[in-house]
């Protein structure tokens, strides 16, 4: 028997995944791009990074989530 049950362990490691999708995503939405120039084509290096912090909040959501619900199956059961 393993010592902790596979599902509590990948729902831990979703909800933990989720928490730093979120700070990274909070992270480049806040400071990323400042004072660099450059970018890739028509988008400036601040835009590339709002788009990526965006992404990132949004997949941390998502993860949170899916983690969240397997830990309350995982514990309703």
């Amino acid at each position: 028997m393993p010592l902790i049950p596979p599902a509590l362990a990948i729902g831990l490691f979703l909800i933990l995944g989720g928490l730093g999708g979120l700070a990274f995503g909070i992270y480049a939405l806040r400071q990323g791009g400042r004072g660099q120039r450059g970018g890739l084509g028509i988008f400036s290096e601040r835009a590339i990074h709002t788009i990526a912090g965006v992404r990132m909040i949004v997949g941390g959501v998502v993860t949170l989530f899916f983690g969240v619900i397997l830990l309350w199956v995982y514990f309703s059961s």
